[in-house]
């Protein structure tokens, strides 16, 4: 058993491997440090307002394998609030008021929590909520008629109000303790005015994966230095009103 240990690993390592679970390490490596939370989170993600259609649901779930949604108002760029269930690019006035995660919306879905607009419903208890743990029902397997489809759902009484965010210009070894040390699955990237920017996961906090943005970041710097050259100020330029003696020389960017 010692032998077999050494040479392919632990069983337990094996088996997180096979089963692609995302396990992070114990911490970040410090060359990350100059990795920022914009240069991982996903940006394409899906999203849900406070009040979506069950068919707008039921289309994300079935379109999807996320485990959460960010539950967002759109707000445009007068300042207005619009609740609005078709999807919409990210970075474009969405403006969080929570995080829902997957299991409770096929949660309110098998258990037919959705009703007409202006009509009242009885909320359910936390222990009906967490009824099917740890085997939630599969999106697949619920059927829906037309006209319950129409019916909508109400997600902020089931939502985390106040979900973890984090500035889109946090270091990346901030972001690594954060989910280390509070067990984070989703953590929220939102700018200065509230509104969502990406998501980060387990996923992107993998190892293989920062190695990849790192040396991709690292590319792209080397490839923007190598754009500043150094080009002679034609004689008679002036600038700031004085004209450049011949010879002289400046510092041209040109990104």
């Amino acid at each position: 058993a010692v032998v077999s240990t050494q040479s392919t690993g632990g069983l337990y390592d094996m088996h997180i491997e096979f089963k692609k679970w995302p396990l992070l390490e114990w911490e970040a490596e410090p060359i990350w440090e100059t990795l920022r939370a914009s240069d991982v989170m996903k940006t394409n993600l899906e999203w849900l307002n406070s009040t979506p259609t069950v068919g707008r649901v039921v289309d994300v779930l079935r379109r999807t394998k996320h485990s959460a949604f960010p539950v967002c108002v759109y707000t445009d760029k007068s300042g207005g609030y619009h609740r609005i269930s078709r999807s919409t690019s990210f970075r474009s006035q969405l403006r969080l008021q929570g995080l829902i995660l997957r299991s409770q919306i096929v949660t309110l879905l098998k258990k037919e929590q959705f009703r007409d607009y202006g009509e009242d419903q009885q909320d359910l208890k936390y222990s009906e909520l967490t009824e099917f743990y740890p085997k939630y029902p599969d999106i697949d397997d619920i059927t829906l008629t037309v006209a319950e489809q129409n019916k909508i759902i109400d997600c902020c009484k089931y939502m985390n109000p106040c979900p973890y965010t984090v500035s889109p210009y946090a270091p990346i070894t901030k972001v690594f303790t954060l989910f280390r040390s509070l067990g984070l699955r989703h953590l929220i990237v939102v700018n200065n005015r509230g509104e969502v920017e990406g998501m980060i996961t387990r996923a992107e906090l993998q190892e293989h994966f920062l190695e990849q943005v790192f040396d991709l970041k690292k590319e792209r710097t080397s490839a923007a230095s190598s754009l500043v050259t150094t080009n002679p100020i034609l004689p008679g330029l002036t600038i700031n009103g004085v004209e450049a003696p011949e010879g002289q020389h400046k510092t041209l960017h040109t990104f």
